[in-house]
């Protein structure tokens, strides 16, 4: 039977015009390294997700998952 663990990971999202100005590359590729820094050690990204709180702070996360015992 396989089995599986999983992960929650928060997931950096704030983009500023700014950072398409100047040549300076946006902060969506530093989130594509580390979704693929975590594929490399077995994490499947499963879902993302937006969260709303009460106090009008927003934040995502991401739901990953691999098969138990991979490392």
């Amino acid at each position: 039977m396989v089995t599986w663990e999983y992960k929650v990971v928060p997931v950096k999202t704030q983009i500023h015009s700014n950072h398409f100005e100047g040549g300076s590359k946006p902060v969506m590729e530093d989130i594509q390294n580390d979704l693929n820094s975590l594929g490399k050690e077995g994490w499947e990204l499963v879902s993302v997700q937006d969260i709303s709180l009460q106090d009008g702070r927003r934040f995502t996360v991401a739901y990953l998952k691999r098969q138990k015992g991979t490392e």
